[in-house]
């Protein structure tokens, strides 16, 4: 016999394998000493648990709320439109077509979300210092995980010092709560050139 749910119920399991698919997005990215990638789910976790440790360390005037669903939901749209890896210049060309496509995608799965695609398109718009602020913290994390494990992944890519900062520099100056850090870290970078970045 045939099980019937309701619209609602329907809507609700289809949003949990929404999440499960959201595991399945694999990002050129790992925790130091890993000997696999990380996937997206991995990484938001822990992207809202950086910006909750922050907030409070550094008695930060933002709202929490805001922050944690900006880190929860920004990368959401790699369900559709895959990862794309920083410096894969190539790809990055047409991120921002496959990402507004993939969220319309979203968008028409899950019509009763509407918080969601708001917090989404809010994120991408970068006009609150909550979205700045998790949008610079997200470009921060993966150097710092590169860092613990001495470089492994700059290595294998074959990444320059230079190569990061160019790609860093400016997206995390959005954020002068987040660009502090930045700082800190390029001075060790600087400081570990050799041992960090191949020759």
């Amino acid at each position: 016999m045939k099980k019937k749910f309701s619209r609602k119920f329907e809507q609700l399991v289809d949003f949990i394998n929404f999440t499960h698919e959201f595991r399945n997005v694999i990002r050129i990215a790992r925790s130091p000493n890993a000997k696999r990638f990380e996937n997206d789910t991995e990484h938001s976790y822990q992207l809202a648990m950086a910006a909750w440790f922050l907030i409070e360390q550094d008695k930060l005037n933002l709202n929490r709320e805001s922050c944690l669903m900006y880190a929860l939901a920004h990368d959401l749209v790699e369900i559709y439109a895959g990862d794309t890896f920083c410096f894969d210049k190539n790809h990055n060309f047409s991120k921002h077509g496959r990402e507004r496509k993939a969220l319309k995608k979203i968008e028409n799965r899950f019509p009763s979300f509407k918080t969601l695609i708001k917090i989404i398109k809010k994120y991408e718009d970068k006009k609150d210092k909550e979205s700045r602020f998790i949008y610079a913290l997200d470009k921060i994390i993966p150097p710092i995980q590169i860092y613990l494990e001495k470089g492994k992944l700059w290595h294998e890519k074959k990444v320059s010092l230079v190569n990061v900062f160019e790609n860093k520099n400016r997206r995390i100056a959005i954020s002068p709560d987040i660009e502090k850090y930045w700082q800190e870290l390029s001075r060790e970078l600087i400081k570990n050139k050799k041992k960090l970045f191949p020759k």
